[in-house]
């Protein structure tokens, strides 16, 4: 095995070991003592531990493991192997949760605190999906169903497919969190809704945030010295199209170049001192790849 096999399958063993673990200690020490629900398989084992003390690691195995079986069939083995790994150490990571430390739990009492158990949890749960789908695999549960479901229909179906899943999973949990009045019986949900608010946008964060860049466009006459400029300074690449003003009926040429954050100022300058009269639009850019940015494992 050479060496980019080797560090490959160092950092997909150290990305599953992290996001699984991030996972059970989410569902184990914040989000059952809460008395709140995540989407999801995990979500179903909170909600039966929390109604029939069923443990979390032994519903969690038996409701993703007829998943990951078809997986197997339906969807690439790569896929299917990583997750089917996934799954199991999720329900690893329970099982000592419960047997080794069961009361390691933290709980808010009051209920307004319990909104730092739902930061927490988006925290936990963003960090650990973006780390599972970084290795190509999944969480399991609905994730496996959505990608067989994939195969057959269109995306807005699956993410649609997704949200009802999990629409029903939080919304079950009114009848199982029974709160004081009829107001608090809507904080389960509430929790819940924020929790998975802050886990999709940690998930983005982690996922686009280290490969984010920002992307020039720059309208101007003096398209020679502005690439060489940018090229010179910057030790970016430009790309030159031409353009053509409607309003002065004028041809122009707009140059494209996508930099590091921290280059912006240096950027802003550039263009002040090469050609004051030229127009510039800036967006942020999620991800780039390639050369002199990132590169992505497939």
């Amino acid at each position: 095995m050479n060496k980019e096999k080797i560090l490959y399958w160092t950092k997909t063993a150290i990305c599953m070991l992290v996001s699984t673990f991030l996972i059970s200690f989410a569902a184990y020490t914040l989000i059952a003592p809460n008395e709140f629900t995540v989407g999801g398989a995990s979500g179903i084992a909170v909600l039966l531990n929390a109604a029939f003390s069923l443990p979390q690691s032994v519903t969690l195995f038996c409701l993703n493991f007829p998943l990951v079986v078809l997986g197997f069939f339906f969807v690439k083995k790569k896929f299917a192997i990583l997750s089917c790994v996934h799954t199991s150490l999720q329900s690893v990571w329970l099982f000592g949760w419960e047997n080794l430390f069961p009361d390691f739990q933290i709980k808010f009492d009051g209920n307004a605190d319990k909104i730092f158990a739902a930061i927490a949890t988006g925290l936990c749960i963003g960090v650990a999906l973006a780390l599972a789908f970084k290795i190509g695999g999944s969480t399991g549960g609905v994730d496996i169903l959505a990608v067989i479901i994939g195969r057959k229909v269109g995306a807005n179906s699956i993410a649609w497919m997704i949200f009802t899943v999990n629409f029903i999973i939080v919304g079950c949990s009114i009848f199982v969190f029974q709160g004081e009045t009829p107001a608090l019986t809507l904080l389960p949900i509430m929790t819940s809704a924020f929790a998975l608010y802050v886990a999709g946008k940690t998930n983005e964060a982690v996922t686009n945030g280290f490969q984010s860049a920002i992307e020039f466009r720059i309208i101007t006459d003096k398209p020679e010295e502005m690439a060489t400029a940018l090229m010179s300074e910057l030790n970016r690449g430009a790309t030159a199209q031409p353009a053509k003003g409607m309003y002065t009926n004028k041809e122009h040429t707009m140059i494209i170049c996508v930099i590091h954050r921290r280059q912006v100022a240096t950027l802003k300058r550039i263009i002040k001192r090469v050609d004051p009269n030229s127009f510039a639009v800036m967006g942020n850019v999620s991800q780039v790849l390639g050369l002199g940015f990132y590169s992505e494992e497939v």
